[in-house]
């Protein structure tokens, strides 16, 4: 007769980080380097670090996790906090105080410019009120970009949840849906004015 030997492990972590405005697990990550205790297992699956420990013999739990943005065009477009010196770049690190942790990662700055034609002729819609209306709070403008007739630009700014998707309106019509988009700092929409 021969026994075989089996150990049990338990989820005692998943850890994701999501992005602040859409809400969308960031899924190019992996994990830093970890210093290792005996009978602990760190993993990413699918955007999610998965930390387990045997039940049996398992040494002092980790603290926290280093999860590291793996795609450099996507970390450039989030606003990740300064690494601290033992952290590697374009990463955030995770303590490990719950079982389940998502992380949110705010995007950068970014600009929304809209195009206007009028409808009909083609020609660029000058003069006009436009803003951006979130689904919940104020109205961000766009301005009339001197030198550029029909072209009508934002700030730079954080464009949060509230603004994912929001409507783009001329003076007090609703002309379209429209989101950022957070792989870019720029985008640019190119609009067909009815007013």
């Amino acid at each position: 007769m021969s026994l075989m030997a089996t150990t049990t492990t338990e989820l005692v972590h998943a850890v994701r980080l999501v992005h602040s405005s859409t809400g969308v697990v960031i899924k190019p990550v992996r994990l830093g380097p970890t210093l290792g205790s005996p009978g602990w297992s760190t993993r990413v699956v699918d955007g999610t670090a998965v930390v387990t420990r045997r039940a049996e013999g398992s040494g002092p739990a980790p603290t926290h996790i280093d999860l590291v943005i793996a795609d450099a065009t996507l970390a450039a477009v989030l606003d990740l906090p300064t690494p601290a010196d033992d952290q590697p770049p374009s990463s955030v690190r995770v303590a490990l105080t719950a079982a389940e942790i998502a992380v949110p990662v705010d995007p950068v700055p970014m600009v929304l410019t809209a195009v206007l034609s009028a409808h009909g002729t083609g020609a660029p819609s000058v003069g006009k009120s436009v803003t951006v209306r979130p689904q919940t709070g104020a109205a961000v403008p766009l301005d009339a970009v001197p030198g550029q007739p029909g072209t009508y630009r934002s700030a730079l700014r954080v464009w949060g949840a509230p603004f994912t998707p929001a409507d783009l309106r001329i003076g007090s019509t609703t002309v379209r849906k429209v989101s950022v988009d957070f792989t870019r700092v720029q985008t640019r929409i190119t609009v067909v004015d009815p007013t």
